[in-house]
């Protein structure tokens, strides 16, 4: 009786939905979402942002990753190695960060410790701007959300000891 019922149920309940919308010749498709810039990808050990160029995956020109028992990584594919400078600023209104830069296969990299005075940088409202010698890259303007998250994560895997 039971299935009956469920049977009886279920049978009503398609029978009382609405059709499906079909497309008519020479309708217009339906018009895709914009591509986003910014990817965003967080695993029980690590969190990452990435800005696209026009949203194209392929096009990648900053990268920043906190990852468990690394630290902070920042890679920007645009930019040339300076022999002349080490230093790589990342920061955001009046807060500056100095890392040690490197060059990078198709670009510059550098890697330093999570601390407090970099996860300010993700929490501040301003534009994230990056400088290496005589380059500037930049200015980044991540969504509010995608930055407290990242700021977030990276403070939990610090928290655990693990960058």
């Amino acid at each position: 009786m039971r299935r009956l019922l469920a049977l009886v149920l279920t049978a009503a309940v398609v029978g009382c939905s609405p059709p499906a919308p079909s497309a008519r010749p020479g309708d217009a498709p339906a018009p895709k979402p914009a591509a986003s810039d910014w990817a965003f990808g967080s695993g029980q050990n690590s969190v990452e942002i990435v800005h696209m160029v026009d949203g194209d995956p392929a096009k990648p020109d900053l990268r920043m990753v906190c990852a468990s028992g690394q630290g902070f990584l920042i890679l920007l594919p645009g930019l040339k190695p300076v022999d002349s400078e080490e230093r790589l600023t990342l920061g955001a209104g009046p807060i500056a960060h100095g890392f040690v830069a490197t060059a990078a296969t198709g670009g510059v990299q550098a890697r330093g410790p999570i601390d407090e005075a970099l996860l300010s940088v993700f929490e501040s409202d301003a534009p994230i701007g990056i400088n290496h010698g005589y380059q500037n890259a930049g200015p980044f303007t991540p969504p509010a959300a995608l930055r407290r998250a990242f700021a977030d994560i990276c403070r939990k895997l610090q928290a655990r000891g693990s960058v």
